[in-house]
């Protein structure tokens, strides 16, 4: 069964992309070169609607039936429809978290899938949020969209950042035995594996085939939140609340950095820039490969250590969250310096008689 689910969400999955193509060229659904992105032709986004689509197609020719599947299917293909309009004729910021909230909304409050509790992160015993659980549970959703979709911005990255989070779900799932889990981890992992294949800069592709559009981006996002929560929650749950955040680090450090970046220097958060993390690593001289190995690297290192001090060595909870906010309190603090100091070298050498000035100036 396992493998049976695997092979028909990756064949469906690349037969599905190599149909949608030619459809998507004509009908001009595609990504438009523009000064602030790095690609030259037009490029598909259909990769978020060929996970999609794979997604049902296992599930229609396999007979199984996953936890709370029906919701899922409603909230995500809204998402999708709303991700599909965008990607084609850009909407509002406004349209999309309204439809990203309606899609929380069907997890909290339908589904019953919400983040009752925080676990003992401070020592003091569980948190629990009570009443509190649907709201809080549709601003985690709202902001792992957010993040998955802003992290989005070199071939290959959403889509291998979405792979390590959810793969390592399918590990203590099926370590678990958490079949209904793990065999939705599957169908995404498969899913996901095919796009790649289409997307990274590999076999001597100079740049992607097809892109995840906003579509992808917004679908991976809110199936990491659903499977993070239904993971993590519960009686049942097979990994602490906490390990969810180092699960998700990557995106999770980008997207609060450069949105509260925005907000300092009076920008809107949802304001467009070149300020990411791999904008920072292209400064440094780091091709769009050599920027995906090292970003799924540190997601990859944040996962295993997440699952191994947590369910293995059992490291209190309080711990492991003071420590993921240490390393968050210095990431910010090296990558906003770490701008200054860029910003600075970019005027010096726009202008280099300030340079020669410092220089007379310290002769004196």
């Amino acid at each position: 069964m396992p493998l049976f689910l695997f092979l028909t969400s990756l064949i469906a999955a690349f037969f599905l992309i190599i149909l949608l193509i030619p459809y998507a060229k004509k009908i001009s659904l595609v990504d438009r070169p523009n000064q602030r992105k790095q690609h030259k032709d037009l490029t598909p986004l259909i990769g978020g609607l060929a996970i999609y689509l794979a997604m049902l197609v296992t599930l229609l020719v396999n007979d199984i039936q996953l936890l709370h599947q029906k919701e899922f299917i409603v909230a995500a293909t809204l998402l999708v429809c709303v991700g599909v309009i965008d990607d084609y004729k850009e909407l509002s910021v406004k349209t999309r978290i309204i439809a990203q909230i309606i899609a929380g909304l069907i997890m909290a409050e339908v589904a019953e899938i919400k983040i009752t509790e925080l676990g003992d992160i401070f020592g003091t015993g569980s948190i629990k949020l009570g009443e509190f659980s649907t709201v809080f549970t549709i601003l985690a959703v709202v902001g792992g969209i957010n993040a998955f979709n802003m992290i989005d911005g070199i071939d290959g990255l959403a889509g291998t950042l979405t792979l390590v989070a959810i793969t390592s779900i399918a590990v203590v799932s099926k370590l678990s035995q958490n079949w209904p889990i793990y065999y939705f981890c599957l169908i995404l992992i498969a899913s996901i594996i095919a796009f790649l294949l289409f997307n990274l800069r590999i076999a001597g592709r100079k740049s992607a085939s097809i892109f995840l559009g906003d579509t992808g981006s917004t679908l991976l996002g809110f199936s990491v939140c659903w499977l993070a929560i239904c993971a993590s929650q519960g009686e049942n749950r097979i990994m602490p609340p906490v390990t969810v955040l180092w699960l998700t680090a990557v995106p999770f450090f980008d997207s609060i950095s450069v949105m509260y970046r925005r907000i300092k220097n009076g920008r809107s958060p949802c304001s467009p820039d070149r300020e990411h993390l791999h904008h920072y690593l292209a400064t440094l001289g780091y091709g769009v490969n050599q920027k995906l190995i090292i970003l799924v690297s540190i997601a990859a290192i944040f996962s295993i250590v997440s699952l191994f001090t947590s369910l293995v060595f059992v490291i209190p909870e309080q711990i492991l969250f003071f420590t993921f906010l240490g390393l968050f309190a210095g990431y910010y603090w090296y990558i906003n310096n770490a701008w200054k100091a860029v910003k600075v070298t970019e005027i010096q050498m726009q202008y280099p008689e300030i340079q020669i000035r410092k220089t007379e100036d310290l002769s004196n």
